[in-house]
C-alpha cells in the first residue's frame, strides 16, 4: 500500500508543483509587457523621425558653395551701400553747412536792408520838410 500511495502521491505532487497558475504567469509577464510597450513607443517615435528625415532635401557641397558665394556677394553689396551712405552723409553735412552759412549771410543782408530802409525813410522825411520850407519862402 505504501507503494501505491507513493506511486499516486509523487505524480500528484509533480503535477501540482510544476504547474503555474494564471495569476503567477501574469505577475511574471506584466513587467515585461510594460517594458515592451515602452520600447514599441520609442521605436515608433524613431521611425517617425527617420521618415521626416527622409522627406528633407539633401544639401550637396555644391549647394553650400553657392550659398556661401551668395552670402559673400550680399555682404559686399551691403558694404558698398554703407560706403555710399557715408559719402552721402558727408555730402549732406557739407550742404547743410553751406546752407547755414547762406542763411546767416541772408540775415545779415536783411538787417542791412532794414538799416538802409530806415535811413531812406529819414531822408524822405527831411526831403519833405525841406520842400515844405521852400514852399513857404
Amino acid at each position: 500500500m505504501k507503494r501505491i500511495v507513493t506511486a499516486a502521491v509523487v505524480p500528484l505532487l509533480a503535477i501540482t508543483a510544476g504547474c503555474a497558475t494564471k495569476g503567477f504567469v501574469q505577475e511574471q509577464t506584466a513587467p515585461l509587457a510594460d517594458r515592451l510597450g515602452g520600447v514599441e513607443k520609442r521605436l515608433s517615435t524613431i521611425e517617425a523621425q527617420v521618415a521626416d528625415l527622409a522627406k528633407r532635401p539633401v544639401v550637396s557641397p555644391a549647394d553650400l558653395d553657392a550659398v556661401k558665394r551668395e552670402s559673400a556677394d550680399a555682404s559686399a553689396q551691403a558694404q558698398q551701400a554703407a560706403q555710399s551712405a557715408q559719402s552721402s552723409a558727408g555730402a549732406a553735412s557739407a550742404a547743410a553747412s553751406r546752407t547755414e552759412t547762406a542763411a546767416s549771410r541772408a540775415e545779415a543782408a536783411a538787417s542791412k536792408a532794414e538799416g538802409a530802409a530806415q535811413q531812406a525813410e529819414k531822408a524822405a522825411g527831411k526831403s519833405v520838410k525841406a520842400f515844405e520850407l521852400q514852399q513857404k519862402k
